[in-house]
């Protein structure tokens, strides 16, 4: 028994002796002295400390057997054993892992530390926060010089993306080479944006010259999600968001329509208004007694709802990966009849089927359907005295009385169609065998199919078709199909540690072909099957083939000593068939060299600096952007009635052909500096660029004597340059707290250095105005416009008389007669430039706990818009409804805004030239990382809740649905408005 009791003392005091605590303390330091901020952690524990200004740390309840694990944003985390020490000072290494980290270039990835071209890395993160499958738009402000353009607001519109400003002036020669998985790609919005992994933009010619002819207005790499080794995952994204209406002006309400009207006739010399009798017509009194006014907005715009589902399998072992994702997105639009709907299938598979050779397959299949509006609302401009619906709330065809045979907007919608389906599948195959460990060979083939029906019907009751025709339909079916094969060496020989050796040479062949058909046919038998119906007339048959193919060598060459100097020199020939016969071949080379300064010895001590890395590149890339068959002389329809027969028929074509066509060249010299300084603190790249593109494919109106009237040909030079900046300073860095501010700022001017040569009789350089309007002057921007300077609105006691409009009276707007002849004619007009001084935006960053919030503010500083709206002479005299204004007035003389009168005013487009920066709030979110304890029983593995809202804000003088849209769209109605959007999700992992 004593034994026992002797013994059970013994291991109680073994057991107090063993779980005796103790306090530790220490400093922490870098390189640069002492830490504050950094976490220190007994490890398996929730026991921590933060170190205090002077990197001091003290920690209590730590045994000897513990181990502290010292951590801090930007360095590798350091653990260490406590043992018997009760002071531990540590010193924590920089995380180079950032240096190391790889991003995807042209045919291959490179180290980021390497890189010596012009590359931008979008963070995909923060890009997918926009709800939208334009893809284009998540581009927007996250990367210095890409500017991208609202093209189309509708369901399944897109946006236009410029990377460094238009470098050349042919018809949609300024669009990015799109690169997905390695493949073209010929919409950036075929890529689900759940699918993305990463996006690389390539600016300059050093590393977009490898893609030589297709090139020179930039290359855009998209990487897609691929599986990872390990444990299976199953992720789900799923979103549903609120879309808004959103302008920056007003319309005339009913009663604010009617004065304009009445001050529009009102006397101009009397100052007496007329009778509303000789002003309106019977239907419009009746409209004005009963207060009987449409608010056309109102009635037709409609808030919609877009909803996203995203689920996705990743798994992985050794020798197999695989990554598969059904996507699908709907958007109702904001107008009737508007909306997009989109299924994606996804499968990514990598095989390793020997040691030296792997197989890698990727499967695209989409399929989508887009509904438009038919036929044009013009709710910016319609009348409020209007009745579009009886008494009994039925849709009347007549709204403007049963006099005025003008058919209500509304009616036509509903009678009317316009559907769009879109096909798409794309397989890509590739084997990659490592004939030895540093040389390897890819042989890549990829086959798209697009297949797009399209299909418009007007009912018999449509203003069309109720004149007899008994419906009409157009069906038109465009097949795009496109072979890629490619074979690609690769050889990195190990020379030794201060050399390093890659050469990569490829061959490839590109073949696009394009077949459209369209029947138009009238006479069906009823509604009901629509385009689908039968119908006893066909109106036209038209079919279009073409094919362009493209043939290209190229290599690469990279060297590396010391990892301190580092060349990179490119060339790549293509063969066109677009082109003539004499000049199908292109060759671009490029070279560049860079200094990774932080490397040498010398900078050893200097503490401040992390990375500083100059770079310098120089070389050529191509645009191909012409039609097929362009050089050569092709026919148009032209049937002609022979007897009482119509026979076929063809007459040469309006466009002279020219057989010396060849490519439009860009040459650019980029000068770049990339830093990290102060521990990380600070980051970002500096960049100078100068392009210049010469032999510009211009249309050129000839002679009608000649039999044609236009012909395209090479001539000219066109020069961009501009400066880009990017900054992202790491505000604060603890574990619980991060705060990140990011700056990006791009700004490019353009001019033309050339044209044709030909002089006019004063020696001035002629001249030439392109099939879009645009007049291309030398030492102009080819965005221009050109009209005289608008100088504000006459008031009485001006000097009417000698402004060179003296039949002018106050209110009418004034010009400036800039050669002072007395009169106002085109040799005052004067170059108004519409592309803006700079552009940029502000992104803050911040991590708080399991919180996160992201801001980012969108500016655009100096652009200038003409606006449709404004210059419609029908507005000011009251006949149309638009945009409210303070208008002159005898009582209220306004210096901004005409007076309203019943003929066309003069002028009205230099006035309707207005400013159209802004600065926009436009992605705010919020996202809530759930605990893992709080759902590990039903076995998620993480769980993120977010609410995002787009378009919050924007602050512009343009007066529009959005400052990078005009009210209206073009003479078929109203722009499709832009819209706010609030947006609720969720992203659950398995």
């Amino acid at each position: 028994m004593r034994y026992g009791i002797l013994t059970l003392l013994v291991l109680l005091c073994t057991s107090y002796g063993y779980s005796q605590t103790k306090t530790v303390t220490g400093t922490v330091s870098d390189n640069m002295g002492p830490m504050p901020g950094v976490n220190v952690l007994v490890k398996g524990t929730t026991n921590g400390v933060v170190t205090n200004f002077d990197g001091v740390f003290t920690i209590d309840d730590v045994s000897n057997d513990d181990t502290l694990v010292f951590s801090y944003v930007g360095f590798l985390t350091q653990e260490v054993p406590v043992g018997d020490q009760e002071e531990i000072n540590v010193v924590l290494e920089e995380d180079t892992q950032a240096l190391d980290e790889v991003v995807v270039v042209g045919y291959g990835t490179q180290k980021k530390s390497n890189v010596i071209g012009s590359v931008a890395s979008v963070e995909v993160e923060e890009a997918t926060n926009v709800p939208t499958t334009n893809v284009s738009e998540m581009l927007r402000g996250r990367a210095a010089g890409v500017q991208v353009n609202l093209g189309d607001a509708r369901p399944g519109g897109n946006s236009n993306i410029v990377i460094r400003g238009n470098v050349s002036v042919a018809p949609g020669g300024n669009s990015p080479l799109i690169i997905v998985d390695g493949l073209p790609f010929d919409n950036l919005n075929d890529v689900a944006p759940d699918d993305i992994a990463n996006i690389e933009i390539l600016k300059d010619a050093s590393s977009t010259a490898i893609y030589g002819s297709r090139a020179s207005n930039g290359v855009i790499l998209v990487t897609t999600k691929r599986g990872k080794v390990g444990k299976a995952s199953i992720d789900y994204h799923g979103y549903t968001t609120v879309q808004t209406l959103t302008k920056n002006f007003n319309q005339y309400t009913g009663q604010q329509f009617i004065d304009l009207r009445r001050e529009a006739n009102r006397n101009r010399f009397t100052g007496a208004y007329l009778n509303d009798e000789n002003i309106f017509s019977p239907f419009e009194l009746e409209a004005i007694e009963n207060k009987n006014f449409v608010d056309w907005e109102d009635l037709v715009l409609q808030d919609a709802i877009i909803q996203s589902h995203a689920l996705s399998f990743s798994a992985g072992s050794e020798k197999t990966k695989v990554f598969s994702s059904v996507n699908y997105f709907s958007q109702e639009g904001i107008i009737p009849n508007s909306g997009f709907d989109r299924g994606t299938f996804k499968l990514n598979l990598e095989q390793k089927l020997t040691d030296k050779l792997m197989f890698r397959g990727i499967i695209n299949y989409q399929n989508a359907k887009q509904d438009r509006e038919t036929g044009g609302i013009n709710f910016t401009t319609i009348t409020p005295l209007a009745q579009p619906y009886t008494a009994d709330g039925e849709l009347q065809k007549f709204y403007l009385g049963p006099s005025n045979t003008a058919v209500n907007p509304l009616w036509d919608q509903r009678e009317s169609v316009d559907e769009t389906k879109i096909n798409l599948t794309d397989v890509n195959l590739s084997l990659i065998y490592d004939i030895s460990p540093n040389l390897s060979y890819t042989l890549k083939t990829f086959l798209r199919n697009r297949n797009t029906n399209q299909g418009v019907y007007r009912s018999s009751l449509h203003s069309v078709g109720d004149e007899g025709i008994n419906g009409i339909g157009v069906l038109s079916n465009t097949l795009f199909k496109q072979v890629l094969v490619e074979n690609i060496l690769n050889y990195t020989p190990q020379i030794n540690d201060d050399h390093s050796l890659d050469l990569t040479a490829v061959q490839a062949f590109d073949e696009q072909r394009t077949e459209y058909t369209q029947l138009d046919k009238s006479g069906f038998t009823n509604d009901a099957l629509r385009f689908n119906g039968n119908a006893t007339n066909l109106l036209n048959n038209v079919r279009n083939v073409s094919q362009r193919r493209l043939l290209s060598f190229l290599g690469r060459l990279r060297y590396g000593y010391l990892d301190r100097y580092l060349l990179e020199a490119t060339a790549r020939a293509d063969g066109a068939s677009v082109f003539a016969e004499n000049n199908k071949w292109g060759f671009f080379p490029a070279v560049s060299v860079a200094w990774k300064m932080h490397n040498e010895p010398f900078m050893e001590n200097v503490d401040a600096i992390n990375e500083m890395k100059l770079r310098v590149s120089y070389g050529a890339t191509g645009n191909q952007g012409i039609n097929p068959l362009e050089s050569l002389g092709v026919a148009d329809n032209l049937p002609y009635i022979f007897g009482d027969q119509t026979v076929s028929g063809a007459t040469a074509s309006s466009r002279l052909p020219n057989p010396d066509l060849k490519w439009e060249t860009t040459t650019t010299l980029n000068a770049g500096v990339d830093f990290r300084l102060f521990n990380n603190f600070f980051e970002g790249t500096f960049e100078y660029y100068k392009a210049n593109t010469t032999d510009l494919l211009l249309d050129r109106s000839i002679a009608g004597t000649t039999g044609f009237n236009v012909i395209r040909f090479n001539s000219g030079e066109l020069q961009n340059q501009g400066v880009e900046a990017s900054l992202t300073s790491n505000i604060i860095r603890k574990e619980n707290f991060r705060w990140s501010l990011g700056l990006v700022f791009s700004r490019n001017r353009n001019k033309v250095i050339s044209l044709t040569g030909e002089l006019d009789d004063n020696g001035n350089p002629i001249d030439i105005t392109d099939t879009s309007g645009r007049r291309l002057s030398v030492g102009e921007s080819i965005n221009n416009i050109w009209l005289p300077k608008y100088d504000g609105i006459y008031q009485v006691g001006d000097d009417i008389e000698g402004s060179g409009n003296p039949l002018a009276q106050p209110g009418d707007v004034r010009v400036i007669d800039q050669d002072g002849n007395g009169q106002i004619d085109d040799r005052d007009n004067i170059f108004t430039n519409t592309d803006p001084e700079w552009y940029g935006s502000i992104t803050n960053t911040i991590t708080y706990k399991n919180f996160d919030l992201f801001a980012d503010i969108y500016i655009v500083q100096g652009a200038t818009k003409l606006n449709p709206v404004l210059a419609n002479g029908e507005l000011w005299k009251g006949a149309i409804n638009g945009i409210r204004t303070k208008y002159y007035t005898p009582e209220f003389p306004s210096t901004e805004y005409p007076r309203p009168k019943p003929d066309t005013h003069l002028h009205l487009f230099p006035f309707a030239v207005r400013d159209a920066s802004y600065l926009r709030l436009r992605t705010l979110t919020l996202g809530y990382n759930i605990p893992k304890d709080a759902f590990s029983k039903l076995g998620l593995q993480r769980a993120k809740v977010y609410v995002t809202g787009t378009n919050l804000f924007t602050f512009t003088d343009f007066k529009s649905y959005s400052p990078e849209q005009t009210p209206l769209a073009n003479n078929q109605g109203s722009a499709f408005p832009e819209t706010r959007n609030i947006t609720l999700g969720v992203k659950l992992g398995f």
